[in-house]
């Protein structure tokens, strides 16, 4: 097997926005940089998502809207309970808005999604949770305008090639080892690495063991958990890590990855997604109902009370109200959370006893054959179904809160079906401690020399499993805080070089 050397200032793993911003900020320094990429074009799993949080950018200004950092800032550390890193939180904050316009001049358009055009309708009245989201547009054409800015500016690029391990010298990281495509073993010798290989998504077996549950679906992001393994090896300490769990899906069914002006990755073009996206009875999978089904005008919440029950639940309707959807008839909002529902209209008895065929829903003429056939408690489902029809009877729900306007379908008309969902994720976010630098840390919070991070592999910006509902958080953070730990890399490195002079 051939071993061949490389050498360079700051070696950069990974090329999603993370990456991509670390580079371009070290570049910005004068410094050599390499950038090694497993995939053979740029993007990570960056490319999947739809856009950048950003408080008081210019376009926010342009729109009449005042926000400010310091609101921002306290209802991001109070949604976290306090858990998450103040400084670090605080940093990308009030940096989002500059790194915002400087993403733009890489070559990223962008486009304000104002609060009244938010796709997750419980946002409407909150434009630090709705007004916060700069779309991405053309993306295809933006990621190579990226790629020729970065390469103007010096930046190499060596794709198909997998970072395996950090080598470290005296206590210092200089460098990293790697494979490329055709098993070639690459020793890069650099005087500071960023890792930016975007958390471990694409291992189904550690997200499984981080979350609880087997139950979740992913998109099949290709992030393994190299970079975070050898940041853990060099004496890091992941402190957060969890899955971006990202709304809920139909089971089995066929979603893309890619978003759109109209969708978020994970769409289905199945009709029957517009009972999934609206607020019809869940039970869990013992046959109790579980939570306010308005959740799901909220991507974030919808998914964390589905994974509160395993990940995995049904919605139960009725003949009735199948009906109503086939005639076109439905009163409820249809949510556009997460991927969205599919619009126009269906046989809605059909798909359902498609979804049956494909052993994703349950019938039963009455509750209790129902029960039987998706295995839960009789009794259970009985009184859930009694007491929420009670309920939408009374327009009053005294278990959960539901809105008056959501209490528009009891479930009374047999057949009845049951539809499994399942909570679905974007990869991970969290990883290993950091400082506001990005700079990573140990175990007594002292920097390892020449080693920083950013995005779904840093740590202290989110808070346990969950979150936070803000759009576009997660992609904002990943282009802020890659900003941040390529500077910091090339003032680590222009530091150490005026040192040895």
């Amino acid at each position: 097997m051939t071993n061949t050397t490389m050498n360079t200032d700051v070696l950069v793993a990974g090329t999603g926005g993370t990456g991509l911003a670390a580079a371009y900020a070290a570049a910005e320094k004068g410094l050599q940089v390499l950038v090694i990429e497993k995939q053979p074009q740029i993007g990570g799993n960056t490319k999947i998502s739809s856009g950048f949080f950003a408080i008081n950018s210019k376009e926010q200004q342009a729109a009449g809207m005042q926000l400010s950092t310091k609101e921002a800032i306290n209802e991001l550390a109070s949604y976290n309970h306090y858990l998450s890193n103040g400084v670090l939180l605080s940093r990308i904050v009030n940096r989002s808005a500059d790194t915002l316009a400087w993403l733009e001049k890489m070559g990223m358009e962008i486009k304000l999604n104002p609060t009244t055009n938010t796709t997750q309708f419980a946002h409407r009245d909150n434009p630090y949770r709705g007004g916060s989201y700069h779309m991405y547009q053309h993306k295809d054409d933006s990621y190579q305008r990226i790629q020729q800015t970065l390469e103007q500016a010096g930046v190499k690029f060596q794709f198909e090639t997998t970072m395996t391990d950090l080598i470290t010298t005296d206590g210092k990281v200089a460098g990293v080892t790697a494979t490329t495509a055709d098993g070639k073993t690459l020793t890069i010798n650099a005087k500071a690495v960023v890792v930016a290989t975007g958390g471990y998504g694409g291992d189904a077996k550690k997200v499984a063991k981080t979350m609880h549950t087997p139950n979740l679906r992913t998109l099949g992001v290709p992030n393994n958990g190299e970079g975070m393994a050898a940041m853990v090896k060099a004496g890091a300490t992941d402190i957060d890590s969890h899955a971006l769990i990202h709304a809920a899906q139909l089971a089995k069914s066929k979603v893309t990855q890619k978003t759109s002006n109209q969708h978020l990755a994970g769409f289905s073009s199945n009709a029957l997604t517009q009972l999934l996206l609206t607020p019809q009875l869940w039970v869990n999978m013992k046959g109790k109902r579980f939570a306010n089904e308005d959740v799901v005008y909220d991507t974030v919440e919808w998914a964390n009370a589905a994974w509160s029950q395993g990940g995995k639940y049904l919605f139960v309707v009725d003949q009735a109200t199948l009906d109503t959807f086939t005639a076109d008839q439905n009163v409820e909002e249809v949510s556009q959370a997460g991927p969205g529902a599919a619009t126009g209209r269906g046989d809605f008895t059909k798909l359902a006893e498609e979804a049956i065929k494909g052993e994703t829903a349950y019938k039963g003429a009455t509750l209790a054959e129902l029960a039987d056939h998706a295995g839960l408690d009789s009794a259970a489902l009985a009184k859930t179904v009694a007491t929420y029809n009670e309920a939408v009877s009374a327009k009053d729900d005294q278990e959960f809160s539901k809105s008056t306007k959501s209490l528009a379908y009891s479930v009374e008309q047999g057949p009845f079906y049951a539809f499994i969902s399942q909570a679905a994720y974007l990869g991970t976010v969290g990883g290993v401690r950091v400082d506001e630098n990005l700079a990573v840390l140990d175990d007594n919070f002292v920097p390892i020399p020449g080693l920083y991070t950013g995005g779904a592999n840093a740590g202290g910006y989110y808070e346990g499993h969950s979150y936070p509902a803000y759009e576009g958080l997660a992609s904002g953070f990943t282009w802020t805080s890659g900003r941040i730990a390529g500077t910091s890399a090339a003032e680590y490195v222009q530091q150490a070089m005026t040192t040895q002079r």
